[in-house]
Order: structure tokens, then C-alpha cells, then sequence
């Protein structure tokens, strides 16, 4: 397979660099890009047996319908449109909303690579939101999974073209629908690196909040009370009730300092082995966290759902490592 995960830590590093984030910054971004390489080349060498999720498919059908089905009766709970009204998608329900980006990327990526085409339904529908983060992440992980599907015969560039490109006309139309000019994204591109530029001189070397950060992803979308990005706004001594994304490396070097290159370096030998994946479920799996992976180096990875898919990747692959470890032993 072609070694797409490795644009993770060059879009990391370029981010970085293109929002003139200060020198130390740099330099600790640096070496977590290289963890994430390193961790890539050595997940690239390591045998498993890809057994997949004995999953039928009706299911995942069923999932993928019922993620749509979220989406209409909280449009009709609201009693309006979050597209057209952007300020009322505060009032969405945050499980519900989570419930619909796990069922929903999955099973529309799952889908696509079947043949079905309803499955790009999913990025239209889930743009009703006014969330521009999940409409990319679909997107996304479906042009890998026809990019990925095409290696052994000829790439339609027209195809992949209408694909991305109708990702990027839905992009386009929340962002101005929501009121914002194009100049607010470069200005909030500018912030997540100041932010993360601030993280980097102020956060103790060892770490800050010890991995509460990341575990609040888990807790918040339970019991309520900060989320990820809320915390990372009351470091940086914003207002009660704002979030800030401070790109893929603000949370864990809150959490644990310099030690976050391990978390890069893991994150890099988890893509290293998955990008091998042979089953339907599991090539799923991958497309999915790929593009939540490439999305994150602005917005983070940071949220239960996608901790979900991961774990569930991760599963696969360490179940995989120990039959082929059972195998070699006989």
C-alpha cells in the first residue's frame, strides 16, 4: 500500500513552520514528527494476521442508517437547521452527536469500499451539523479508500477530483453559512500555533496535567465538565466556556511534556501496521483514523469517538500480532 500516513507528521511540521511558531516549538514539533516516522518504519516491519471484526454486513448497514436517522431527529428536536442557523448546533445533544460521527465514518467508508453508493450520503447529511471537522474526516477517509483501492489498476483522477472537491464545496458553504470569511480560517490557523507555541514555554518539560487531558475526551462526553480543549483554553487563561485546538501535539505535551514523543512514536507504529490491512472491516478502520489523523494536526485527536476507532484498530492489530506470534511458536 502506498505510505499515506507518512503526511501526517510532513502536514504536522509544515503546519507548524507555515504559522511561524517560535524556535523551541519547532524543535520539540520536530522531534515528535520524527517519532511518528520511526514509529511507522518499525509498525511497517512487524507480521500479523489481519483477522479483521466478525462483523456481517447488514449490520454495519444498520449503523450507517441509524447515524442518518440521529442527524434528522435532532434537526427536527431543534426545530431548525444548524447550517442555516449555526448559533442553535450548541444546542445539539454532544452523546448523540458523538454517537453519530462513530456509527457514520465507519460505515459510510465500509460501504463505499462495497460499492455502495448511498454511502457518500453520510458527508452531505452530517454537514447539516455546521461542523466542518466531521464533513473533512468523511471526506477524506473516503478519497483514501478510493486512492488505496486503485493501486492495482488505473487511478481516476475525475473520480477522486468530484470526491474532494465535493468535500471542499461543502466546507466551503459552512464556512460562509456560518459567517466567516476565509481570512477568519487563517486567523485561526495563526492561533492554534500561537497556542501551541504558549503550550510549549509554559507547560512543564515533564508534562502539566498528567494525561487528564486526553482522558477528559472520555469523561466529558460521560459525565460532562471539560472537555479537551476546554482545558487547553483554561491554561492559556481563556474565558469559561471557549475551547482552543492547539494541533495534534498541544494536548499530549500538556499531558506529558517531551515524554509525548512516545505517545508520536505509538501513533506512528500503530498507522505503520494497520496500513498492511487486508480485511474489509479493517481496511475501514484504517481509512478512518488516517484521515482523523490528518484533520488532528489541527484540531487534535482528542475525542471519545475517535478514540473509539483506534482502540477498536488497535485491537485487530495486537489480536493479529498474537495468532501470528501463536503460529511462528508451533
Amino acid at each position: 500500500m502506498r505510505d499515506l500516513p507518512v503526511l501526517i507528521p510532513i502536514l504536522f511540521m509544515a503546519y507548524v513552520a507555515v504559522g511561524l511558531a517560535e524556535p523551541k516549538t519547532i524543535a520539540v514539533s520536530l522531534a515528535f514528527a520524527v517519532a511518528i516516522l520511526l514509529g511507522i518504519r518499525r509498525g511497517k516491519s512487524v507480521e500479523w494476521n489481519d483477522g479483521g471484526l466478525k462483523i456481517e454486513e447488514k449490520y454495519i448497514n444498520w449503523a450507517f442508517w441509524l447515524a442518518l436517522a440521529i442527524i434528522a431527529y435532532q434537526i427536527i428536536r431543534l426545530g431548525n437547521v444548524p447550517l442555516l442557523h449555526p448559533t442553535i448546533r450548541t444546542h445539539l445533544n454532544p452523546r448523540l452527536t458523538a454517537l453519530t460521527y462513530f456509527l457514520g465514518v465507519p460505515s459510510s467508508v465500509y460501504l463505499f469500499i462495497r460499492g455502495k453508493k448511498y454511502s457518500l450520503l453520510y458527508p452531505v447529511v452530517v454537514s447539516l451539523y455546521a461542523y466542518r471537522t466531521p464533513v473533512l474526516v468523511s471526506v477524506l477517509a473516503v478519497a483514501i479508500a478510493y486512492y488505496e483501492g486503485t493501486r492495482e489498476k488505473s487511478l481516476d483522477v475525475k473520480k477522486l477530483g468530484g470526491i474532494l472537491g465535493g468535500g471542499a464545496l461543502l466546507f466551503l458553504m459552512i464556512t460562509f453559512l456560518r459567517g466567516n470569511a476565509l481570512s477568519s480560517l487563517w486567523v485561526r490557523f495563526q492561533s492554534t500555533v500561537s497556542a501551541l507555541d504558549v503550550i510549549v514555554w509554559r507547560g512543564d518539560w515533564s508534562g502539566t496535567y498528567g494525561g487528564h487531558l486526553q482522558w477528559a475526551g472520555v469523561v466529558s462526553y460521560i459525565h460532562g465538565g471539560y472537555s479537551p480543549r476546554g482545558l487547553i483554553a483554561k491554561f492559556l487563561y481563556v474565558h469559561t466556556g471557549a475551547t482552543i485546538t492547539a494541533t495534534l501535539l498541544g494536548g499530549m505535551y500538556l499531558d506529558f511534556g517531551v515524554f509525548a514523543i512516545v505517545e508520536g512514536f505509538l501513533l506512528g507504529l500503530y498507522y505503520g501496521m494497520i496500513m498492511n490491512a487486508k480485511h474489509p472491516t479493517t481496511k475501514t478502520l484504517y481509512y478512518s483514523t488516517l484521515a482523523y489523523g490528518i484533520v488532528g494536526v489541527e484540531t487534535g485527536i482528542l475525542d471519545l469517538p475517535v478514540y473509539a476507532l483506534f482502540l477498536l484498530g488497535a485491537y485487530i492489530l495486537y489480536k493479529g500480532w498474537k495468532v501470528r506470534r501463536r503460529s511462528e511458536a508451533r
